[in-house]
């Protein structure tokens, strides 16, 4: 069976895989065509359920290879078979039909699937629309079918009120809820017809509900390694998604791990696991002898380049000692002489490389020959700093300045040096005491690290909440500092008048002058430096030795990510390697299961000025009588595929109770199939029920001629006709 194929019903149902024109009816047999946004249903008067029905869009396939096949157009289902649903367009725009090309390439394909195979269509059609259509999207729809296909007549009715017809043969007092695709319109009925002029409409439907299921998953997942397209998250709105009866307290309960379990479901999206290649052992043990082989030539390598580098040091040594043994045979002009083009400045400065290098070349001698030594400490020595500047000369004087700065950086070195290990001593007698007062009694030695820890806990949190307070202009700490600011600039600064006439300004000369910006810097009393050092040792001694201990560090953000709602929500109750592709490819629903339906009644969720569902009805109720009311809320039915949600009937009754009177009979019902049931209740009122109202409230050619391009026969099922 083709792909066009399946979507005709089987044998088993009465009707030939492949119908032909002639075995299906006559020439005056009515042609039902539920023309929605999202899907279309077609077929004859006389069935009992459609003959075909579709997604409503097309798309062009464009042929390739050398045959240079020409493009062709696929309609509904065969969309999604060519995996060309990203190209995908649909004649509809919010609902209504703007692209009247896009429509006729969509009939081409209902009337060809019929078996219709003549120049014209020879049937009077009923087509539904969307609650007050625009003329204009009537008028292309009109001129397409007569102008196009040459139909005798058209017969145009509001899907709702077949759906309704449907279920209830008569239209007593009551109120249609059509949840559909694009919007969610409300009927009343009342008087045995509609009352349009009072009916209202919600821009929320399915599509816009998967929409938002889209965007939800796109912030709460920013890195999903798969594309999630609108089709999925359709499903997802199907299948997984409910109205919940109480949204506040359910949304509070997803704070509780095991609520959040209970709720979520797991969706898996495909995911490739990297195997590593089996090795041969063999292969293995040849590579692993490659490899030390390789390492055996690096380290020869290596040797013979430190002893190139030794012999390098040596000879270097080597000439700097003779350079140094010429100082009691040359003549002291002389030697600077040799001094200066060996590179050194002085006598100390070659006595001082001769040293380091002769060093240099026994440890390097050592290592290679494998000898261990101790670390000596070398300490520098400053000959001429002690020497009076009488007894030496200019070159030796200049030594003296350079090796008295030099000793003062050793000094430095050396205090900084003594007072870290005095601190570290310090603290090692510290920890032996700390350790002391822990064997003694653990328990309390517990409670004070608890609570010291929770002391310096509520310090950083002050000062988080202090400044958090300086950033809002209209705490009291932010006025504060603005005033001292203001009085700062006010005042008058002493000023000191100099010899020459000239004003000096003397500000912060006195230490007190500054006392202003201590006042105005007080959230900066605190090191926060010290304070995360303090806190991470904390941690480590409770995370060490209290088992019931939970970090939470108030510089990352609280508790850790595992340990949040957020953590719990997107990837489960409990710590994962988000590294693993089967992790990163799962979506876990469950705030999303309630918070999409919950659009249809809190709108201002995502920021819509929009009334909720069952507060338009009310609103809606409120332009009847008391006497009409009590009718209306006793039939309350609801149609449309976002109908089929779970719950949706219950909790409408649910919210209309709280803003009826007491004691209100309230009745709420769906349609038997909230999707077929506007064909079949098409199909119902053009064929047996009342064929007479049907052919009077057909447009006929005649009329489409006479009337103009919109013309409209109003009709129990039919939109109001506006006059021109």
């Amino acid at each position: 069976m083709t792909a066009s194929e399946a979507f005709l019903l089987p044998e088993s149902q009465g009707y030939p895989n492949t119908p032909t024109y002639a075995y299906d009816c006559g020439a005056d047999t009515p042609l039902v065509i539920d023309n929605g946004s999202h899907s279309l249903r077609a077929g004859w008067a006389t069935d009992s359920d459609p003959r075909l029905q579709f997604d409503n869009i097309i798309a062009k396939y464009r042929g390739g290879g050398k045959a240079k096949q020409m493009d062709a157009m696929l309609v509904g289902n065969d969309v999604h078979i060519g995996g060309l649903n990203s190209n995908s367009k649909s004649a509809f725009e919010a609902g209504v039909v703007f692209n009247a090309a896009t429509l006729e390439i969509t009939l081409d394909y209902v009337f060809s699937k019929l078996g219709i195979d003549t120049d014209t269509v020879a049937h009077p059609i009923l087509m539904t629309e969307t609650l007050c259509n625009p003329a204009y999207s009537r008028r292309l729809v009109s001129e397409l079918l007569f102008e196009g296909y040459g139909i005798p007549s058209v017969v145009y009715g509001v899907d709702a009120l077949f759906s309704y017809y449907q279920n209830n043969g008569s239209f007593d007092a009551g109120i249609v809820v059509d949840a559909g695709n694009v919007a969610t319109h409300m009927i009343p009925l009342y008087d045995g017809r509609g009352r349009l002029q009072y009916a209202k409409r919600l821009g929320i439907g399915g599509q816009y509900l998967s929409d938002y299921m889209l965007k939800l998953l796109q912030f709460k997942y920013p890195t999903f390694p798969h594309r999630v397209t609108s089709e999925q998250t359709q499903g997802f709105v199907q299948n997984h998604t409910y109205v919940s009866l109480d949204y506040t307290q359910e949304l509070r309960g997803l704070r509780d791990p095991k609520a959040v379990t209970a709720q979520t479901h797991v969706i898996q999206f495909p995911f490739t696991t990297k195997v590593a290649d089996a090795i041969d052992p063999a292969e293995a043990a040849l590579h692993l002898q490659k490899r030390k082989e390789q390492g055996k030539r690096l380290q020869e390598q290596a040797m013979r380049m430190r002893e190139e580098k030794l012999i390098e040091k040596e000879a270097n040594l080597a000439s700097m000692q003779e350079l140094a043994a010429e100082k009691d045979k040359e003549a002291g002009s002389v030697f600077r002489r040799h001094l200066h083009a060996a590179g050194f400045e002085t006598e100390a400065e070659l006595d001082s490389a001769i040293k380091t290098t002769e060093l240099a070349v026994k440890r390097s001698r050592n290592r290679m020959e494998g000898i261990e030594e101790p670390e000596e400490k070398v300490i520098p020595t400053f000959p001429l700093v002690d020497v009076p500047d009488s007894e030496l000369t200019d070159e030796q004087k200049k030594d003296k300045r350079r090796q008295r700065l030099m000793k003062a950086g050793w000094d430095a070195r050396e205090r900084t040096r003594i007072a870290k290990e005095e601190e570290k001593k310090r603290e090692e007698a510290l920890a032996r005491q700390d350790e002391e007062r822990r064997n003694a009694d653990p328990i309390a030695w517990l409670d004070e690290n608890r609570n010291k820890r929770q002391i310096l806990l509520n310090r950083i949190y002050a000062r988080i909440r202090r400044k958090a307070k300086l950033t809002d202009r209209r705490s009291k700490e932010s006025q504060q500092r603005m005033r001292n600011i203001a009085s700062l600039a006010a005042e008058e600064v002493p000023i000191k008048r100099k010899r020459g006439g000239n004003n000096e300004d003397t500000f912060g000369a006195d230490d007190d002058d500054w006392g202003i910006y201590r006042e105005i810097s007080k959230e900066d009393d605190s090191d926060e430096d010290n304070d995360a050092t303090e806190l991470a040792k904390l941690d480590q001694v409770l995370l060490t030795h209290d088992p019931e201990f939970v970090p939470e560090n108030p510089f990352d953000g609280g508790r850790p990510f595992s340990n949040t709602v957020i953590y719990h929500l997107a990837h489960g109750t409990h710590a994962v390697d988000l590294t693993e592709p089967a992790i990163q490819s799962q979506i876990h629903l469950n705030v999303e299961r309630i918070r999409v339906p919950e659009l249809l009644f809190q709108p201002s969720i995502v920021g819509l000025d929009q009334a909720g569902l069952v507060e338009t009805l009310d609103e809606m109720l409120k332009r009847f009588d008391a006497g009409q009311q009590a009718k209306m809320v006793q039939n309350i039915f609801l149609t449309g595929g976002t109908s089929l949600l779970k719950n949706m009937a219950e909790r409408i009754e649910a919210d209309i109770r709280a803003v009826q009177p007491f004691q209100s009979t309230i009745r709420v019902t769906r349609a038997k199939d909230p999707v077929l049931d506007p064909w079949r209740g098409a199909a119902k009122w053009a064929s047996a029920s009342s064929p007479s109202e049907f052919q009077a409230s057909g447009v006929t050619r005649a009329m489409y001629d006479e009337m103009g391009h919109d013309y409209l026969i109003e009709h129990s099922m039919s939109n109001a006709a506006v006059p021109r």
